[in-house]
């Protein structure tokens, strides 16, 4: 039986071993402009039509890379569940991170590869959407960043 036990717990440290997730620093990412005003996707939403509010806003990103450099990982955006309503976000960059899109509660991945310098700095233009009949006042959305290592 303590065979067997010890086994298993090996077995659990080997599937576990392979990568393991860490907040990444993100001390100096802010956005440009202090709200993003949701607007209606349509001028006059109805009830058969498209009920989305969106909005855009520009994110400077700044991660603090150092406590990795010269691993392999992949860096994901993360928001987490919102209250009230799935939010969806889709982003654009200037190339020294994937484009992509989450929907709240999930991550998406930005980066996978070689971290080689201590300091990653991008621009991330985020499309913000939601359904603007189930939002009943501002909501704050806590994105932030993390790493799987190797």
């Amino acid at each position: 039986m303590k065979r067997l036990l010890g086994c298993l717990l090996a077995a659990l440290a080997l599937g576990t071993a392979g990568a393991a997730t860490f907040p990444v620093d993100e001390v100096g990412t802010f956005p440009q402009g202090s709200n993003a005003a949701m607007r209606w996707r349509q001028i006059a939403p109805s009830r058969g039509g498209d009920n989305t509010v969106e909005a855009a806003v520009v994110i400077n990103v700044r991660l603090n890379l150092a406590p990795f450099r010269n691993k392999t990982g992949k860096i994901y955006m993360t928001l987490p569940q919102q209250p009230v309503t799935p939010v969806t976000v889709s982003w654009t960059t200037q190339g020294r991170l994937l484009p992509g899109q989450l929907v709240s509660g999930q991550r998406g991945l930005v980066y996978a590869g070689p971290i080689l310098l201590p300091l990653l700095e991008e621009t991330l233009v985020l499309k913000i959407e939601a359904d603007g009949t189930r939002l009943s006042s501002a909501q704050n959305l806590d994105f932030h960043f993390e790493i799987d290592i190797d």
